[in-house]
């Protein structure tokens, strides 16, 4: 019973010694040390307003420095902060790619000859749907210049096109130009096609160490 009531009594005594160093650490003002425009080092429980924005120490009881506040960031560094993180972040996201890629190629391919046969096989395939839009843009030519031969006679004597020739030839010059854009994406898909397995062959050497087949293009 005596034993108890020892520890009760410790733990209030414990309690209220903890409550006291928390009171007075509240009462103690903070001192603030700063350095003025001439260099001077100032101490003081408060900052003048024209040095409260700049970089102030917080000092305990003993004079020892327990807090920087940094000062606040000029718009033109906070630009620069917001430009700094936005190139690790756009690097940060090439690196992935990267391994990503890295592992696509390790994955997928066995050789750089593996690699040289997908490449051929998918240039193969835009090769053949761009001789079908070749096609189909002769037979337009042709007929987009036997509409126009029929409309210059009519213009010739003088007579009115006939609203069906009009839609004829809109219609004609509306598909050519759809067949003439889609021309050249294929084109230019075939040269992304080229230098993206271009820059697969050069990697997985690098990753692998073989070398092109023979007769590689």
């Amino acid at each position: 019973m005596k034993l108890r009531l020892f520890s009760l009594v410790l733990a209030a005594i414990l309690a209220a010694t903890f409550m006291a160093g928390a009171l007075a650490q509240q009462k103690t003002p903070k001192l603030y040390k700063w350095v003025d425009k001439s260099g001077i080092v100032h101490y003081g429980s408060s900052v003048p307003p024209e040095y409260a924005n700049q970089q102030l120490e917080v000092l305990n009881n003993e004079g020892v420095t327990v807090q920087t506040v940094a000062a606040p960031k000029t718009a033109e560094e906070i630009a620069k902060d917001i430009q700094a993180k936005a190139e690790a972040a756009a690097k940060a996201k090439q690196e992935q790619q990267q391994r990503d890629t890295d592992q696509m190629l390790l994955d997928t391919y066995t050789s750089v000859a593996d690699i040289e046969r997908d490449r051929d096989s998918r240039l193969a395939a835009i090769d053949s749907q761009i001789k079908v839009i070749d096609g189909s843009i002769s037979g337009l030519q042709s007929t987009l210049a036997s509409y126009q031969r029929q409309a210059s006679q009519l213009t010739h004597t003088h007579k009115a096109l006939p609203a069906s020739l009009k839609k004829n030839l809109d219609d004609t010059q509306a598909q050519l130009a759809t067949d003439q854009q889609l021309l050249l994406k294929q084109q230019q898909e075939k040269q992304a096609v080229r230098n993206r397995y271009t820059a697969y062959i050069k990697r997985y050497q690098q990753l692998t160490g073989q070398n092109p087949s023979n007769g590689s293009s």
